[in-house]
């Protein structure tokens, strides 16, 4: 049977995706295998992904925390319009595995002034660049690749080690090779398999606060602007500082537990 994926284009039903995204979200091998069965009996040849992730999203509550964690790959989505809060999350991941970071330096190459979005230090001094898109069948092909190996070239005298690419999608293969010949390091949503975005967020629970379905737009832009951007940001005392109300608190702290504890 034939699926439609967002991006239009269709590939076949893969149930043993499902289960294995179910049970690397925290869900129980019962209740992944109840979700699939429930999927078989309810889609149809071309039925969307969209549609399939709803009756998905929709099972995972029985479990507390799945859902949202199932959800990942929107919350990430979520964090814009803009990439900024994107670069200020990635940075915010990376300091979790001992990077130093700054985020948006105007740095001064060969002719110009570049803004580059994140510059990392661990044993390496890394350039990096942040491709965001905020729509989901998007794909970061050569383009971005190239023109952030073209920064690094242009910042040879700042002594960077390695251009760094990071998106929240998937990158094409032509990237990928491009990126292997000049030694670019490449972080996509599941690429490289052992240290792609996914794992980065899930292996130490670096969840955004998008993640969270009791948190509205205002809410949430007022976290960004105290520099709450993951769910380890998230405790009573930053809460209050932010000035949110104390009931919206306790409904948030909860959900917040469900998620990083189950």
């Amino acid at each position: 049977m034939q699926v439609i994926k967002y991006s239009g284009d269709k590939e076949p039903f893969y149930p043993k995706k499902i289960f294995k995204s179910i049970r690397h979200a925290g869900g129980s091998s019962r209740l992944a295998k109840e979700t699939v069965n429930l999927v078989k009996k309810k889609i149809y040849g071309d039925i969307s992904t969209k549609e399939i992730l709803k009756i998905i999203l929709k099972n995972l509550e029985k479990e507390p925390g799945v859902s949202e964690k199932y959800d990942l790959k929107r919350a990430i989505m979520n964090l814009g319009p803009t990439g900024f809060p994107f670069e200020k999350y990635f940075a915010k991941v990376l300091n979790h595995y001992g990077y130093e970071t700054k985020v948006g330096s105007k740095i001064r190459g060969k002719m110009i002034f570049h803004e580059v979005d994140i510059v990392a230090k661990k044993n390496k001094k890394f350039m990096i660049e942040c491709k965001y898109h905020n729509q989901a069948g998007i794909i970061t092909r050569l383009h971005p690749a190239m023109y952030t190996y073209a920064r690094f070239l242009a910042l040879k005298q700042q002594k960077f080690d390695q251009p760094w690419l990071v998106t929240n999608t998937k990158c094409s293969i032509d990237a990928r090779r491009y990126a292997k010949g000049v030694g670019l390091k490449i972080t996509g949503w599941s690429y490289p398999e052992k240290e792609s975005l996914q794992k980065l967020i899930s292996k130490k629970n670096l969840y955004p606060i998008t993640i969270l379905k009791e948190l509205n737009n205002r809410t949430k832009e007022i976290l960004f602007e105290n520099n709450i951007i993951t769910l380890r940001d998230m405790n009573e005392i930053n809460l209050k500082k932010a000035r949110i109300p104390e009931k919206q608190i306790i409904v948030i702290l909860k959900e917040v537990k469900e998620i990083i504890v189950n």
